[in-house]
């Protein structure tokens, strides 16, 4: 005597069955997980350069080239205070694409440098813009306001 099972018994098991076919579909396929990936969790920060020097007065700061999904980001760091660097200011480069230069004899995508002989490092951090021009991003320490400002040449 055969017994028909219930209908939704199939329904579930079929249901189940392409459920686990999908699921290791998405696990063996890198190309299909990507897409996946970027619906539940952002893409991360990402450090791509880093230098310390005098670029505030009095202390040695650390200064992080980053690209984040809103652009590329230059972050100033000051020194450890309760196991954790004070973020001092977070500058937002004017491009997005990342780019190198020659600086002292060495390619570079951010360098400290004394520019205007005032005892404090100005950053420099190139870039390329949409249309592949490299720009020149240079950033100093303006101690009246307490911030970093574009680079300003002083005439003598």
């Amino acid at each position: 005597m055969i017994t028909s099972r219930p209908k939704w018994l199939r329904t579930s098991f079929v249901f189940f069955f392409l459920l686990f076919i999908v699921s290791t579909i998405f696990y063996f396929s890198s190309s299909a997980r990507s897409p996946l990936r970027e619906v539940f969790a952002p893409p991360p920060r990402k450090i791509l350069s880093v230098a310390v020097g005098a670029v505030v007065p009095g202390v040695k700061a650390k200064v992080v080239k980053v690209q984040t999904p809103e652009g590329l980001f230059v972050e100033v760091y000051g020194p450890i205070k309760d196991g954790v660097p004070p973020l001092l200011q977070s500058i937002k480069l004017p491009d997005k694409q990342d780019a190198l230069f020659q600086f002292q004899g060495r390619a570079t995508d951010l360098a400290l440098e004394d520019l205007n002989n005032d005892g404090l490092f100005e950053i420099i951090a190139p870039t390329y813009d949409a249309s592949l021009v490299p720009h020149l991003n240079i950033y100093q320490y303006k101690k009246d306001a307490k911030l970093f400002a574009p680079y300003e040449k002083q005439s003598n």
